[in-house]
């Protein structure tokens, strides 16, 4: 009986610990993660439920570039950043790449002021997810 719990015991702990495990996927580098300018682009609690006036990433760093992708609140930008004519580098969550306005932006922080980014991976159907450092947040 005891070795049936023991095992028991065993097997629950191989499956608890295999759900906090490593997020499987390739590791997409040369980005980081950064957060939405809301005081900047004076987005109100409507326009963050929808994303209708987020900014847009562009092909070209210019004024009159084509948008390719709508941001959401955590954007990839280049790291180190790559900024060009007030617009940094970004990639969107499908590795679209473009250009986005520098000010669209703002570093990720903790509730202690401190900032810091994220892991990138790439998921087996191609989307990039972000795995945040612990204690960021999007509006702090």
């Amino acid at each position: 009986m005891k070795a049936v719990v023991f095992v028991s015991c065993i097997v629950a702990l191989l499956t608890f610990s295999k759900a906090h495990g490593q997020p499987e996927g390739e590791i997409v580098s040369g980005f980081q993660c950064v957060g939405v300018n809301i005081k900047g682009l004076q987005l109100s609690q409507d326009d963050l439920r929808t994303g209708a006036r987020f900014a847009l990433i562009l092909d070209a760093p210019r004024d009159d570039a084509k948008p390719v992708r709508r941001i959401s609140t955590i954007i990839y930008i280049a790291w180190p950043p790559v900024i060009e004519n007030g617009y940094v580098k970004a990639m969107s969550y499908d590795g679209t790449t473009g250009w986005l306005e520098q000010n669209a932006v703002r570093p990720l922080r903790r509730a202690d002021g401190t900032t810091g980014g994220c892991t990138l991976r790439r998921r087996s159907d191609g989307l990039i997810m972000f795995h945040l450092e612990p204690g960021l947040g999007i509006n702090n």
